[in-house]
């Protein structure tokens, strides 16, 4: 009949900071995190856009009250060497820091106007979390030696890699496990038996499982709201 059909194509564009344009349909993106702007206005001492802290996670020139962990810190020079931005560093160091308080620093009256200009007292001795579950943190204490300064220990690494697939690396843990690394159905078993054991509540463990069971069954639920 003399028409002829035309062919439509949909791209999005990408615009980047020199104006130029990109046209594409699917885009995986990767990217370091930068510091969050609570972070860079703080007005506290920053080394590439992280706090400064000591040995003991406090801000120096804050008489020891200010302390900083996590991914929005690293220690100063001559402090220690720096830690990998993982929940495992920063949870240890929440531990550290909680037990610091609990033992030491919650005879501290800061609201007493006789010590504003007194420093906070450096902690006693506090055993490294080494640890990762809740129920065997008294072994704590007799596998490790408490030392005032905070002490980060390796617990292992590991990933899941789909579905009945992970690695695992506890070639150089401080656990006391067997120094080997493992891949395949054993590592990802490993990956969710920790993850399990990290739930808060009861009705979590029970839960996720089942979630689990669901997920084998009928597979991973796609569908948006």
């Amino acid at each position: 009949d003399g028409t002829s059909k035309e062919e439509h194509h949909h791209y999005t564009m990408a615009s980047f900071a020199d104006d130029t344009e990109l046209p594409f349909g699917t885009m995986v993106w990767s990217a370091g995190l930068a510091p969050v702007k609570f972070v860079e206005n703080s007005n506290l001492k920053l080394g590439k856009g992280k706090i400064l802290v000591d040995k003991y996670l406090r801000v120096p020139d804050q008489k020891g009250r200010v302390f900083a962990l996590g991914d929005c810190a690293t220690f100063a020079e001559g402090e220690g060497l720096p830690l990998p931005p993982t929940a495992s560093v920063a949870e240890q160091q929440a531990y550290y820091i909680g037990d610091c308080f609990n033992l030491y620093y919650k005879d501290f009256d800061v609201t007493n106007e006789k010590m504003k200009d007194t420093d906070l007292p450096l902690p006693g001795p506090v055993a490294p979390a080494l640890m990762p579950w809740q129920q065997a943190e008294f072994l704590n204490k007799i596998l490790m030696k408490p030392v005032p300064e905070f002490q980060y220990k390796n617990r292992g690494a590991m990933a899941a890699m789909g579905f009945g697939g992970g690695v695992s690396d506890l070639t150089k843990t401080d656990l006391p496990a067997p120094k080997v690394a493992t891949s395949g159905a054993a590592a990802f078993f490993m990956w969710r038996s920790a993850y399990w054991t990290k739930q808060l509540s009861w009705t979590n463990m029970i839960l996720i499982p089942m979630y689990w069971f669901k997920q084998m069954v009928f597979g991973r639920d796609i569908s948006r709201f």
